[in-house]
């Protein structure tokens, strides 16, 4: 793991690397921790190198220490041997998480302002011309001439009013569903609860699949069904579905 600090900037990017052990074969492998709130469809995904290991820069602010892990295969939890150090999870006091920890750097000093007068008083002042005789006569002789009458200006058309969009629906309110994965569905057209709930499982999986392996791990399962709920206003009965689920499913 490295760390590199921004030029001008309150961050360092961060490059992460997983050894792959020959006997484990390894297929994904997803940074998880604060810096992106442990959400998988936000995970820093690394990517396979010509070594067989897996490696990702990343760009972090500067100013505190963050708990992470990696991923593997979307089922198997390991840390970063070169961490910082090692503390137990917040949420699972048995668990150690990997710690990064980025100090706070100096913002970059910009002229100050009395340095910005000075340089402006040092300059010298534009000199004003003094006006040409010919033009001096030239503009006596058009005082007192009336001016021409002019004509109205035509008028501008109207712009044709359009029609305002359909208003679309926060599909983050779905269990499951962050906005990563709700800007996929509104791409595909899917950006209201009552089109979400009329959509089949099969065909929001596609869309999940096609998006990549980070989204096709998801489980659209319920999304219909909160969705129908959500569409039809019936929020109690929606939060009590979502209290009984787990990611969505």
């Amino acid at each position: 793991m490295k760390k590199e600090l921004v030029k001008n900037q309150a961050a360092y990017n961060v490059t992460f690397n997983y050894n792959v052990v020959p006997e484990h074969p390894v297929e994904s492998v997803i940074v998880l921790g604060d810096f992106n709130e442990w959400s998988l469809e936000d995970g820093y995904e690394l990517k396979k190198t010509k070594s067989g290991d897996f490696e990702g820069k990343f760009k972090i602010p500067a100013g505190r220490d963050y708990h992470f892990r990696y991923l593997v295969n979307g089922n198997r939890w390991a840390n970063e041997k070169d961490a910082d150090r090692f503390e137990n999870s917040p949420l699972h006091p048995h668990i150690d998480n990997s710690v990064l920890s980025l100090p706070a750097v100096s913002e970059t000093i910009t002229m100050s302002v009395d340095s910005i007068k000075k340089a402006g008083s040092s300059a010298s002042p534009a000199k004003k011309t003094a006006p040409k005789k010919e033009e001096v006569k030239k503009a006596d002789s058009t005082k007192g001439q009336k001016k021409t009458e002019e004509k109205a200006p035509a008028k501008k058309a109207e712009p044709k009013s359009k029609p305002a969009p359909a208003a679309k629906d926060d599909l983050t309110k779905i269990e499951g569903i962050g906005p990563k994965i709700a800007e996929l569905l509104n791409t595909a057209g899917i950006d209201t609860f009552a089109t979400l709930a009329g959509t089949k499982k099969a065909s929001i999986t596609q869309i999940l699949t096609n998006a990549g392996s980070r989204y096709a791990m998801h489980d659209p399962t319920t999304w219909p069904q909160q969705a129908k709920l959500a569409a039809s206003g019936k929020w109690e009965q929606l939060k009590k579905l979502q209290d009984e689920l787990k990611g969505g499913k």
